[in-house]
């Protein structure tokens, strides 16, 4: 059985069977790449988690599809329970691309760029980079399975950043000079967590200052290492989210 194509959807919020739902640009042009024809079904979603089985209608560069079936949210397996913000310095080039594919296949929930006294790169929201950055993620959560799509938030200042995710979520800050491993804190802390937002800090390309560090230190902040070495951003995020989700899902 050929396996069933996905297509991202802006919304099938009050959507019911029978409903036209047109396909953003990009997806109608990925339906057309791959050879569907009218009357072949699909599975939409949007980035809430919704999903429905489709048929498509036309195939153009306005594609619209038919519901088939009432949209209802995924299994919890393709929805994770768990949430992890990563909040990170921009890398330099196609690194950010690379950092946001790997972390939406990962299960990040948000992404929320910071800026650091040592920042190097700085993107407006509404630019093309931003714009492309939201696209990639909602692509590689089609393709990982995933039925919602991780928001990429405005980008905010470190310390203003630092309160709010301390009041609200359980941080960890990603220090390597940490005199405690990430994984032993989150055994340890797993019923504290419960059910609370974990949210990992990534510092940018040139570390963090002695000042950021302390803004942590006196809000009660925790600060992990994941290795010996010092890692490019992309890879600490990376593999931090990993790191989290198989200690706290296991």
């Amino acid at each position: 059985m050929a396996k069933q194509r996905r297509f991202r959807v802006d919304t099938l919020k009050d959507r019911k069977p029978g409903d036209a739902v047109a396909l953003p640009p990009d997806e109608a042009r990925h339906a057309k790449v791959l050879r569907l024809s009218a009357t072949d079904v699909v599975e939409v979603f949007d980035a809430s988690g919704l999903s429905a089985d489709a048929v498509l209608e036309t195939i153009h560069d306005n594609a619209l599809v038919k519901l088939r079936t009432e949209p209802m949210r995924r299994s919890a397996y393709l929805i994770s329970a768990l949430k992890m913000t990563l909040a990170v310095a921009w890398p330099k080039g196609k690194r950010a691309a690379v950092l946001v594919q790997h972390c939406t296949e990962v299960g990040v929930s948000k992404i929320v760029p910071l800026k650091y006294a040592r920042t190097v790169v700085s993107k407006d929201d509404e630019s093309e980079g931003v714009q492309r950055l939201k696209r990639i993620a909602a692509e590689a959560a089609k393709q990982c399975g995933r039925s919602d799509v991780p928001e990429i938030l405005p980008e905010r200042e470190y310390s203003e950043a630092l309160r709010q995710f301390s009041e609200n979520s359980f941080v960890l800050v990603l220090d390597p000079r940490a005199p405690q491993d990430i994984v032993s804190l989150l055994w340890r802390e797993r019923e504290s967590i419960g059910d609370k937002t974990v949210t990992l800090i990534v510092g940018p390309e040139g570390g963090f200052t002695d000042e950021e560090l302390a803004a942590a230190d006196t809000l009660g902040v925790h600060r992990v290492r994941m290795s010996e070495h010092v890692l490019r951003v992309e890879t600490a995020a990376i593999a931090a989210l990993s790191i989290t989700a198989a200690v706290l899902k296991a």
